[in-house]
């Protein structure tokens, strides 16, 4: 019923203006109506017909006139019907003068075509306004040329009475039809901007056409620094610096419409890490992008500190045999740079669990490989291979700029030594494997190579002490 109401004080309002406008256009044509009426006295000695003709000119211009006067206090439905009656009176009695003259009543189908469609009422009362019209005009016909009225004509004029009828109903509905929709759709609007609002994450809507922000909630305010002084320097370029990935993401996001937990970081300004949503949607007839933000940083912190717990020795700290494989195989799929790897066995480690027990033994490979640590720079890696035996990774590095690094290495061993921190000695076997672009040798076959390299070495050392 509200809606029904709702709808025609709509529909009143829309009529109203539009009988303004008929009402100017009237007055702006009364000047050539007057001209026509004076060339028709002049022109044709027939009273009866120019004087009429003449009468009606001047009561439409007299109706315009009024309802200009007073269009501010005539806003009512009786009042506009009362017109719009007066229009196809007005037609009818023109097309009956019209007939006596020039035995055609065109006057009268062009008010009710343009009533019909141009001021559509409710069906009904046009109907009735319509039907009365046209019962008194073929009543006065058959009254007063009851002889040349064909029944063609008849047919013919009721056949137009009947088509203005339908468009009449077809109007009508469809601004009712249309009414509903621009309701409906502005309910939707009003529901989607309480949800947008209402929404804890930060989300912001983008016009995808200007790529300028549209809406933005107070947590995306919040969250990216966005005021309404600042808005304006925001845009989807903001949270994609990079063109080609805005671009990957607007190409699927049009064959997908949502895209759901896309990871970044360093969007607008943060270097948080981000999980986005995104969807494509219509708001106010225009193509937008919905993101909303969820900040993954804690989680992402969380989940580093969990990879780096799994990729960790327990006993020494450096990186275990599962991330240093990792690391190998890494730069084998890259393939482009030389890189050496360096076998380290712990010597006399049995020799130390036995005299000085498992726990010094212990100490001893954690100092072997807290030596090791110190030596490397920032893009070399040491992991433990397992028991006393580890592996130093050194990118693009050729032999002998690891041979040099080994000495390094061996001269901070025996500064240990020297230094007495320990009742055994403190050292340690090598072996070294170089890997050249393009060989193809596996992981596997290179700590192979390079634990028989270690093996000579540890050899040697034996001989040495046996010496």
């Amino acid at each position: 019923m509200k809606q029904t109401n709702d709808f025609d004080t709509h529909h009143q309002s829309l009529l109203s203006h539009r009988i303004k406008l008929s009402s100017i256009t009237l007055l702006a044509c009364y000047p050539l109506f007057l001209i026509a009426d004076i060339s028709v006295y002049r022109s044709i000695d027939n009273p009866d017909y120019v004087l009429p003709l003449a009468l009606v000119h001047l009561t439409g211009m007299l109706m315009s006139a009024c309802y200009l006067l007073f269009f501010k206090s005539v806003h009512s439905s009786f009042l506009s019907v009362c017109y719009i009656g007066l229009y196809i009176a007005q037609g009818a009695f023109s097309s009956f003068n019209s007939f006596q003259q020039e035995g055609n009543m065109y006057a009268y189908l062009i008010i009710l075509l343009a009533c019909a469609s141009l001021l559509p009422i409710r069906p009904i009362i046009y109907a009735l306004l319509a039907g009365i019209a046209h019962i008194m005009l073929l009543g006065g016909l058959f009254y007063f040329h009851s002889g040349t009225v064909s029944l063609i004509m008849l047919i013919n004029f009721t056949g137009a009475l009947v088509v203005s009828a339908i468009i009449n109903l077809s109007f009508y509905h469809y601004l009712r039809k249309d009414y509903n929709s621009q309701m409906q759709l502005e309910e939707e609007k009003r529901n989607f901007k309480s949800l947008f609002f209402a929404n804890p994450q930060p989300v912001v809507l983008i016009d995808l056409v200007t790529e300028n922000i549209i809406l933005y909630n107070k947590q995306a305010g919040h969250f990216f620094g966005i005021n309404p002084q600042t808005v304006s320097g925001f845009s989807l370029t903001s949270f994609f610096p990079d063109k080609k990935e805005q671009e990957v993401l607007l190409g699927q996001l049009k064959n997908e419409v949502k895209i759901e937990n896309y990871i970044t970081h360093n969007l607008v300004h943060h270097a948080n890490w981000m999980m986005l949503n995104f969807e494509l949607l219509s708001y106010n007839k225009k193509d937008a992008l919905l993101i909303s933000v969820t900040d993954i940083t804690s989680f992402k912190r969380i989940e580093k500190e969990l990879q780096e717990h799994a990729s960790r020795d327990v006993l020494t700290g450096v990186f275990n045999r599962r991330a240093g494989i990792q690391f190998i195989e890494d730069l084998l799929q890259q393939g482009k740079h030389p890189f050496c790897l360096c076998f380290v066995d712990v010597n006399n480690l049995k020799r130390v669990n036995d005299e000085h027990g498992h726990n010094e033994g212990d100490q001893l490979i954690q100092l072997i490989a807290s030596t090791i640590t110190l030596t490397l720079t920032e893009d070399e890696y040491l992991f433990r291979h397992g028991g006393d035996e580890f592996i130093i990774l050194l990118p693009q590095t050729d032999r002998s700029q690891a041979e040099g690094f080994l000495e390094k290495l061996q001269e901070s061993l025996t500064r240990l030594n020297d230094s007495k921190i320990k009742a055994y000695p403190i050292a340690a076997s090598f072996g070294i494997h170089d890997y050249a672009p393009g060989s193809m040798l596996t992981v596997t076959e290179m700590i192979e190579i390079a634990d028989q390299e270690m093996y000579k070495s540890k050899q040697k050392h034996k001989e040495a002490q046996f010496q």
